[in-house]
């Protein structure tokens, strides 16, 4: 979830990666609008809008609730991987 004002841009601009998160800053998704409850809970998070998206994860690491929050794009594709 973002807020409508966000949303409004995201679907102008595109998406771009925030600077916070459980796994550093990046761009996170949900597989359910339910899940974004429990997903949108950073201090840089909104609600109100929910944009619907077909995502192609890549090679994703499992990380099994233990995540850096200092992971960067970087370090994720060193290790071989494309999302988390």
């Amino acid at each position: 979830q973002t807020s409508p004002h966000i949303g409004h841009i995201i679907l102008r601009e595109g998406f771009k990666p925030g600077h916070t998160g459980w796994c550093g800053g990046g761009i996170y998704f949900a597989a359910t609008p339910q899940a974004t409850v429990g997903k949108a809970i950073g201090p840089d998070s909104h609600t109100g809008f929910i944009i619907a998206a077909k995502v192609n994860l890549g090679r994703a690491k499992l990380m099994y609730g233990r995540c850096e929050h200092d992971m960067t794009e970087a370090k994720l594709r060193s290790w071989g991987y494309d999302s988390i």
